[in-house]
């Protein structure tokens, strides 16, 4: 049966991957088409996590200008959609980021890999996760199944995330799949506006 997780202020954080102009740029071949709605429903879930007083991280995919630390995506050729010189690896401005919020920097799809993030969140006593973000195909999947797999009680509303269309694969197509596979064993997949219900 679908898990609905309760969300204790003292025990949640709110996951922000990648929101980035790479994903909301239409001079980016990785545009996504509801990047401005997902963002509102971010912004609004994050005004209410720091209202609650818990713990917003805010966290962006960049690359050392020398490929160092690019691992198996650079097999591809896209790694430099991330180079920390490229304008498109900037948050987007329409992100709403405050001086309370932890800010980290990843390398690799999962927002776990590399960054010191289980440790952090443990250490706060942190033991449900809300993730949002982009791309809905790579980082918000791999962070949500990774996030589960670390015994986290995961939350990845279903309207605060999206990815581009892939060849052959629209992205609502995408998104439904996703949310039927994460919804049985893997997260709790309800919407914002529930969401922000449950947190009052």
């Amino acid at each position: 049966m679908p898990a609905e997780y309760p969300i204790a202020k003292s025990k949640t954080a709110l996951l922000v991957i990648d929101a980035q102009k790479v994903y909301s740029s239409t001079e980016s071949p990785l545009c996504c088409k509801d990047f401005s709605a997902a963002i509102k429903n971010i912004n609004a879930l994050s005004a209410k996590m720091r209202e609650m007083g818990s713990p917003v991280v805010v966290i962006k995919h960049i690359y050392k200008e020398d490929k160092s630390d690019v691992g198996r995506i650079g097999d591809f050729g896209i790694d430099g959609l991330w180079n920390e010189t490229n304008v498109l690896s900037q948050y987007d401005d329409a992100l709403i980021i405050d001086d309370s919020d932890i800010q980290i920097s990843k390398t690799r799809y999962s927002a776990f890999v590399g960054t010191g993030l289980e440790e952090t969140l443990k250490n706060k006593g942190v033991d449900t996760l809300i993730v949002t973000g982009f791309m809905t195909q790579f980082c918000v999947t791999s962070t949500t199944r990774h996030g589960a797999d670390l015994d986290f009680k995961v939350i990845t509303p279903s309207d605060a995330n999206d990815g581009p269309d892939l060849p052959d694969v629209p992205i609502a197509v995408t998104k439904q799949a996703l949310n039927v596979a994460w919804g049985i064993a893997v997260a709790d997949t309800t919407d914002t506006e529930k969401l922000l219900e449950r947190m009052k």
